[in-house]
């Protein structure tokens, strides 16, 4: 526990959801009719390695933070909170912070991550003021025109298809080390988290040549009728022979077929090939946003 002028930086568990919600709603507006998904979510995170801390005078609480594993990347941990408008440039944003760098440096954190809208942004000039530095830039692709889709690409060097349940996992598994590993933007899967994730197993596509899994593409649609692909990869060994604008058309077309209004995808302004790719069918940047980091290991002296 740490004190500032009667200010108070408490660890916070699920007993407090509720008031965490309440002064997360102070900060940015949220509809009341979220608490309880809010809450049941961040008990879950808790019960998976996050961590949650208060600041304030008792129960009048000032601001609040979290720190949530990101699955996939050992040691890096999202980082989550604001202090309420009222209390704002009275130093409590800055101990927070302080708090939770030391915390994570303890902890043998390797990273804190955040995500900003623009960098010119309150909250992001605030981090970079506080050693945090620009990691990577994301962006989101949208396709709205569906019924001007190219046709399959005739000549594939394979063929697309789909496998059962347990047998899709595995493969997903397996194609996505095989295309991303060692790439900035590899955050790899456990088969536990594909088969938690995935709604249906045909919304995994596989390219496969001479009987094996060389590419797949995750593509579903959400209640809301868009359409969203993320990710897709091709093993590094059959890149360049045409696979993954096949298995984006296919993918689309399935889309297509199912009632998609649009389809998004989201990818990191550095991935240019991906980038061409996907333009070259029409796809359109509607948005990006940035991901800001800082290694504690570096703040365990001060």
């Amino acid at each position: 526990m740490m004190s500032f002028s009667h200010d108070e930086i408490q660890a916070a568990g699920p007993a407090e959801g509720a008031a965490l919600f309440v002064v997360r709603a102070a900060i940015s507006p949220t509809d009341a009719g979220q608490l309880l998904a809010w809450t049941q979510e961040l008990e879950e995170r808790l019960e998976l390695g996050g961590r949650a801390w208060t600041v304030g005078r008792g129960r009048r609480l000032a601001g609040y933070a979290t720190l949530d594993p990101v699955p996939g990347l050992p040691g890096v941990y999202d980082l989550e909170g604001g202090i309420v408008p009222a209390r704002r440039r009275r130093g409590l944003g800055t101990m927070l912070l302080r708090h939770l760098q030391r915390e994570a440096a303890m902890a043998d954190v390797r990273q804190l991550s955040c995500r900003v809208v623009g960098l010119q942004d309150a909250a992001a000039q605030f981090l970079l003021r506080r050693d945090f530095y620009v990691e990577h830039e994301e962006c989101l692709l949208q396709l709205f025109d569906l019924d001007g889709l190219p046709p399959l690409p005739a000549g594939l060097p394979g063929e697309i298809k789909m496998f059962p349940l347990t047998q899709a996992v595995g493969e997903f598994v397996r194609v996505y080390e095989e295309s991303f590993s060692a790439m900035p933007w590899s955050q790899p899967y456990a088969a536990a988290e594909v088969a938690a994730a995935l709604a249906r197993p045909e919304d995994l596509l596989f390219a496969v040549v001479e009987g094996i899994a060389v590419g797949v593409v995750w593509h579903e649609l959400l209640p809301d009728g868009r359409g969203r692909i993320e990710p897709i990869g091709i093993a590094r060994r059959h890149q360049g022979r045409g696979l993954g604008r096949g298995l984006m058309l296919a993918a689309l077309h399935d889309l297509r077929r199912r009632g998609a209004r649009a389809v998004e995808i989201g990818l990191w302004r550095q991935n240019t090939p991906a980038m061409n790719l996907y333009k070259s069918l029409g796809f359109l940047e509607v948005g990006n946003w940035y991901y800001l980091a800082c290694d504690p290991e570096g703040l365990k002296a001060e």
